[in-house]
Parts: C-alpha cells; sequence; structure tokens
C-alpha cells in the first residue's frame, strides 16, 4: 500500500468516525429532552399533589 493509499484509508476511517459521532450526539440530544420532558412532568405531578390542581 503506498503512502497515497494509506492516507485515504485513514482519511476514510476519519470520515467514518466523524459521522459515527455525530450521530451519536443527535442520539444523546434527544434523549437528553426525552429526560427533562419526564423531570418536568414529574415536577408537576409533585406541585400538583402539594398544592392541587391550579388550571380548575
Amino acid at each position: 500500500m503506498s503512502g497515497v493509499e494509506l492516507i485515504a484509508e485513514l482519511t476514510d476511517i476519519c470520515i467514518r468516525q466523524a459521522e459515527i459521532i455525530k450521530a451519536q450526539q443527535y442520539v444523546i440530544e434527544q434523549f437528553g429532552e426525552q429526560v427533562r420532558e419526564e423531570q418536568a412532568l414529574a415536577e408537576r405531578n409533585r406541585l400538583r399533589e402539594l398544592v392541587g390542581d391550579w388550571e380548575a
């Protein structure tokens, strides 16, 4: 394998790794948003338990 071929192969590996990292980042962001929504719902439910339904 020539130096040029080796560099091309390593470049391709780096590009594929970057794509994987971007996909992982997206999934982590989505999971984080879901966790924040679940926490907010739990906090609203706890508040309703303490003070009742304030929307009525």
